[in-house]
């Protein structure tokens, strides 16, 4: 045989075995092709059994024989930050994010479990991007709007907080001028603290315009003009919070009376008093503030029967308490005074004005509309004592 006969004889044996290999693959592939759909389904049903540890090993077969699942790599990133592998969990959802041709739901699927790692691993800034970029590819996304709000009050942001409000609202068609209205004041608290007061009043007077009986703006404002030694401005606010919200009229007792006094309307506090007692006979903190001012005058008979029928309506009144102990004391009725430190002891434990997170059971004595414990905006009820907003902690 000549060199030429040998040369086609190599030839044909490597096309042969090319067209061998080719089939071999082919098959292989089809072979694969066959498994991936029965190996997705196995996982499906393994998670929908909670056995996350089938599911896992089958999903990470899946997509090794099929490279274009994308829910199968979604749901196995989604397991990994499960298991609180979150960096394995981003790489996994990062990478889909790079791939061309993926359609617009696609890239919002991906991107929600790209964000639901940032905020399981605490890196907020990676997840408000993630969260704006769900929004720009779908603006009706409810779960990424309602994120952002969550976010945006986790780190203060309330001019943030209230423009995600406004897009939650306008997706499921409801209205709630009381959350926007307090964001908006939550926005004027930020400003004050940082000494620009005209800028924050504009911020209250704004959060009227969505809440005309916004309880902290109306506090507030009376608050502002106060500072700015407009003493009359600041009555007029404080009393019409009081008139619109008699339950809450005992978050401006101590200022209402402070701002009477400098204003040599010494009368006004106690027919102020009085008119909240019309709508609310049972006010202790009006009746208290009756109290005090009969305490003051030297009507001691007259005080002690009001802190004892403050103690009627609520026994462990602490302030009504001391107030029967200072009555009792300026009248000399020494073994009284012994009895009632006793029962002030026993009720020390509460307090009309300890103010309880609904949300977590954070306990503050000043009145806040911002949990600093879990972050939450309104989560406080500031008109309840310490026995009613603690049944509210289960809420």
């Amino acid at each position: 045989m000549d060199f030429t006969g040998f040369g086609w004889s190599i030839f044909w044996i490597f096309a042969l075995g090319a067209a061998l290999f080719a089939y071999l693959w082919t098959r292989s592939a089809k072979r694969r092709t066959n498994q991936a759909p029965r190996l997705y389904m196995e996982a499906l049903r393994a998670l929908v059994d909670g056995d996350d540890h089938t599911a896992f090993e089958r999903l990470k077969m899946t997509a090794n024989e099929d490279s274009n699942n994308i829910d199968a790599y979604l749901k196995l990133g989604d397991l990994l930050r499960k298991r609180g592998r979150y960096d394995r969990a981003i790489k996994v959802h990062e990478e889909l994010t790079l791939r061309l041709g993926l359609s617009k739901s696609a890239q919002v699927a991906v991107h929600k479990s790209l964000a639901q790692d940032y905020l399981a691993s605490a890196n907020f800034p990676s997840a408000e991007s993630s969260l704006i970029k769900i929004l720009e590819l779908d603006k009706e996304h409810h779960w990424a709007a309602s994120q952002l709000v969550s976010l945006y009050e986790r780190s203060g942001r309330f001019d943030e907080a209230f423009d995600a409000r406004k897009t939650v609202l306008k997706i499921t068609g409801q209205k709630d001028g009381q959350s926007l209205a307090l964001y908006k004041t939550l926005a004027g608290t930020k400003l004050a603290s940082e000494g620009k007061k005209h800028e924050a009043r504009v911020e209250y007077k704004d959060a009227l315009s969505h809440d005309s009986g916004c309880i902290p703006a109306l506090l507030y404002l009376g608050d502002a003009y106060w500072e700015e030694g407009r003493a009359t401005d600041a009555v007029d606010w404080w009393t019409r919070l009081a008139s619109s919200h008699p339950e809450a009229a005992h978050l401006v007792f101590d200022r209402l009376e402070r701002a009477y006094f400098e204003l040599g309307q010494f009368g006004e506090i106690s027919k102020f008093y009085e008119r909240i007692l019309e709508g609310n006979p049972n006010s202790t903190t009006a009746i208290l503030g009756l109290a005090d001012l009969a305490l003051k005058k030297g009507e001691y008979d007259r005080a002690l029967q009001q802190y004892q029928h403050v103690l009627e309506i609520d026994s462990d009144n602490v302030a009504g308490r001391v107030g029967v102990i200072s009555a009792l004391a300026r009248m000399k009725r020494w073994p009284q005074v012994a009895d009632e430190v006793d029962h002030l002891l026993d009720a020390a434990a509460f307090s009309d004005h300890n103010y309880v997170c609904s949300k977590c059971g954070n306990h503050e004595s000043q009145p806040s509309w911002y949990c600093p414990h879990c972050k939450n905006v309104g989560t406080f009820r500031m008109w309840e004592s310490h026995a009613q907003a603690g049944a509210m902690a289960t809420k």
